[in-house]
């Protein structure tokens, strides 16, 4: 009975669901670290369309890539002169379909260079393709300057 007991126990073990890996990246240091670090990243797709001020980043990463593919989640926020975002807006593209209405997200770990659900009321919205590569989210621009970025995979 012992055993029967323990055999039961061990395939409802073996039979639960696991919860996939986590992990996630953070591009810190001084502001010229962090924009010299982050534009490299947003502008390998296309030129950036004016120098960037400040920059931030992280990165989360759902499953190891070992018994299936990962789901990534980035977040960007980036500063520029308010002189520039004219540029900035006439370089991206308009949001793909599939990604509209936009949807407020924040990463699984608060940051406070990250935007307020608030603050994301007030942004305009277009594809973040150009200057991620991914199809998948949003770039919102700020009136202030600040332009935040939410690209994933899926």
């Amino acid at each position: 009975m012992k055993i029967l007991a323990l055999l039961l126990l061990c395939s409802v073990t073996a039979c639960s669901p696991k919860r996939p890996a986590e992990s996630s990246r953070e591009i810190r240091g001084t502001q010229a670290e962090r924009v010299a670090a982050v534009s490299p990243l947003i502008g390998k797709h296309a030129p950036l369309p004016s120098p960037i001020l400040d920059a931030h980043f992280v990165e989360e990463q759902t499953g190891d890539g070992q018994l299936g593919p990962s789901d990534f989640a980035a977040f960007y926020t980036l500063t520029v002169a308010p002189a520039d975002l004219a540029a900035w807006r006439s370089a991206l593209p308009t949001i793909e379909a599939q990604n509209t209405p936009p949807k407020y997200i924040t990463p699984k770990q608060p940051r406070s260079w990250w935007l307020t659900h608030d603050d994301f009321l007030g942004l305009t919205f277009y594809s973040p393709k150009s200057l991620t590569g991914r199809s998948n989210g949003w770039v919102g621009i700020a009136p202030d300057g600040r332009i935040f970025m939410y690209a994933f995979t899926m």
